[in-house]
């Protein structure tokens, strides 16, 4: 098995950033809650990507199956509004760029006891 350029690793690595999880936990009140947050943003910022999509793919014609057709034919415009979505980005990714540049408003309930 030949070895992989480093091209070609490159490229297969290119999502993974290293954070620096001090960094993080100094922004929070601890490494648990700034994740929390984080999560939590990536979750709405998911609902709202797949609200879109939803609203998108809603507009669209079905395609129309003939009767000998045994499978589904592929539905283009469904296809090019799902790659749209994709290029987008990772929801977790934006989160965290918006938790490290002060860009999420953020606060914790306060605890009765």
């Amino acid at each position: 098995m030949p070895a992989k350029s480093s091209k070609e690793s490159d490229k297969l690595h290119q999502s993974i950033t290293p954070l620096d999880l001090d960094q993080m936990a100094k922004k929070g009140q601890s490494l648990y809650q700034s994740v929390a947050i984080t999560a939590r943003r990536a979750r709405q910022i998911n609902d709202e990507i797949k609200t879109e999509y939803n609203a998108r793919v809603s507009t669209l014609v079905p395609v129309e199956l003939d009767e000998d057709e045994e499978f589904e034919a592929p539905n283009f415009d469904q296809l090019k509004i799902s790659l749209e979505i994709d290029k987008l980005g990772k929801p977790t990714l934006e989160a965290l760029s918006e938790f490290f540049h002060d860009k999420l408003e953020y606060r914790f309930r306060e605890m009765e006891m």
